[in-house]
């Protein structure tokens, strides 16, 4: 398993046909393959289609929006996965936006942070504690009959961030800047596992990106990806806090804020990857690869061809990593089979 990279898979499922490349890419690396949530075909049960396809893959939610869910259901579909593939299943949530809390209960919640600590206990007491692996756990401790579930929190804002410092396995962050991750965010999740007496969360953050090509405009692709969230309160001032200077009543030039900033990251693949290893100096464990913008705008064909040139530019860079120079090569005596410094 490569732990350091992860795959998202960047629109609601309609079939599963189109997974399918996401999964090989996936498969091929031993990379985890992450879903958002969705609400055309079910993202538990696009997992366990894949599972039944051969896909015994580490899989992700980034995230679930717990509002939509009971815990039992969602304890009893996160073990499920789990189960199904005999892998660690990252069990993600978050509350959504104002807007969905307000269709749902006729107004916003009035404290979704303790709503979703209170949410992820539940879910805990239901899943056998066997099941149940984290950050101190290595792969031994997952049980290749019966898989493990770990969960996760999105985190935009330092009180979630806290939250998950004390109540998830997981601290998901989506459209984070770097500095603001490693400056905010990580520290408050550490400090709130610390005083809680318990293992830092490991953090995901999902990062949207696309190579350099003609013919493409990064401001657009940005726009296609996520202007939605450009123009959504939560995130316009997460952003805000991460000194990205955006306004929800103007996506667009949003959507150019983060070309500039590097928060929508646009480059070669090998600048892309250099990115993706600022990231992980800055305490991030793994780095989720998001190509909806490409996929929106130049089709699932040139999204899947971009996400392949980064993972072979990031499967490059490592194996070059892990190259022993000539001079450090042990040799074999002719005289003997002992190894010869």
């Amino acid at each position: 398993m490569n732990s350091n990279i992860g795959i998202m898979y960047p629109e609601m499922p309609v079939a599963i046909g189109p997974v399918v490349p996401y999964a090989e890419a996936a498969r091929r690396g031993g990379h985890r393959l992450w879903f958002g949530h969705s609400s055309t075909v079910d993202s538990h049960l696009t997992m366990a289609a894949l599972a039944g396809r051969g896909y015994s893959l580490q899989f992700g939610s980034a995230v679930a929006l717990y509002p939509l869910f009971q815990p039992h259901g969602f304890a009893v579909q996160s073990q499920s996965v789990g189960r199904l593939t005999g892998q660690t299943y990252v069990a993600g949530i978050g509350p959504g936006s104002a807007q969905l809390q307000q269709s749902l209960y006729g107004a916003p919640m009035k404290a979704p942070v303790g709503s979703a600590r209170k949410f992820l206990d539940q879910v805990k007491e239901i899943i056998p504690g066997p099941l149940q692996t984290g950050p101190a756990d290595g792969p031994e401790r997952v049980d290749k009959m019966f898989g493990s579930v770990e969960t996760g929190l999105g985190v935009l804002r330092p009180s979630m961030a806290r939250c998950a410092g004390r109540a998830a396995e997981w601290a998901i962050t989506w459209l984070t800047p770097a500095g603001y991750l490693e400056d905010v965010l990580i520290p408050e999740i550490r400090e709130s596992a610390a005083q809680h007496d318990r293992p830092a969360p490991r953090v995901a953050a999902v990062v949207h990106m696309a190579i350099r090509r003609p013919g493409r405009d990064p401001q657009k692709l940005a726009h296609a990806a996520v202007g939605a969230h450009l123009s959504a309160p939560h995130y316009t001032d997460m952003l805000r806090q991460g000194g990205v200077a955006v306004d929800q009543s103007d996506p667009w030039a949003g959507a150019g804020e983060l070309v500039s900033s590097g928060t929508y990251l646009y480059g070669s693949a090998d600048e892309l990857v250099d990115s993706v290893a600022d990231l992980h100096r800055r305490g991030v464990h793994e780095v989720v690869l998001n190509v909806f913008g490409v996929a929106k705008l130049h089709g699932a064909g040139q999204a899947v061809e971009d996400l392949e040139e980064i993972l072979a530019a990031l499967h490059a860079k490592s194996s070059a990593r892990l190259t022993i120079p000539e001079h450090a090569i042990p040799r074999m005596s002719a005289r003997t089979t002992g190894v010869v410094a």
